[in-house]
């Protein structure tokens, strides 16, 4: 009878033991700090498309035209976005008659201011520009060779000037980027030597 009950009793026992040590293991289990099985997802709308930037514009900002900075154009024809119509002086005939001119007339009025100088008053004529060398044909007595010179002379500085005056009159319309800077033209004082000043012209073409 004893020994029944020390089995039961040991039975009860190992029973509370077995209890004890699989509650123990649960609650180690939910104290190791293991970080809890994350929620399931819940599924997001797919984001609204957006709509493209303006031709022009990046992140917010004007972005610069990606194209030549002038165009020919002509009055009637459509102007490209990024471009606007500037009138501008004809440059190359700017420069061409400039040159052109400028250094035969300088050479020639040299001339006549050491001829005059010399004591030919009738080559005073060529400081007069363009129809000074035939004026001088007229005021002074030449050989051949002399009177060539004056003519060619003569007919280089009218073309220098047939160039340089059209190009400073009769401009042209060209398209400008927007993001390129207007040419200008403004005064400016010169240095012309040590103890010396004039006044010049500076500028962008």
């Amino acid at each position: 009878m004893r020994n029944r009950r020390s089995l039961q009793r040991g039975a009860i026992a190992a029973a509370i033991g077995i209890l004890v040590s699989i509650f123990g293991a649960g609650q180690a289990r939910a104290d190791d700090g293991s970080p809890p099985a994350p929620p399931l997802a819940q599924e997001q709308p797919p984001p609204a498309p957006q709509a493209p930037p303006p031709p022009g514009f990046h992140g917010g900002f004007a972005a610069p035209a990606a194209g030549p900075k002038v165009l020919p154009w002509r009055e009637g024809e459509p102007v490209p976005p990024g471009y606007h119509p500037e009138t501008r002086v004809r440059k190359g005939l700017v420069i061409s008659g400039a040159i052109v001119f400028g250094t035969v007339y300088l050479f020639t009025a040299i001339g006549g201011g050491d001829a005059v100088y010399r004591g030919s008053p009738g080559y005073a004529a060529l400081f007069v520009p363009c129809a000074g060398p035939f004026l001088t044909l007229a005021t002074t007595k030449q050989d051949d060779l002399e009177t060539m010179a004056l003519v060619l002379d003569g007919l280089v500085q009218i073309t220098g000037a047939a160039l340089l005056l059209p190009g400073l009159f009769v401009p042209r319309t060209v398209l400008v980027r927007d993001d390129v800077s207007k040419p200008f033209v403004l005064p400016a004082p010169v240095a012309l030597g040590p103890s010396s000043a004039g006044l010049g012209l500076v500028g962008r073409f």
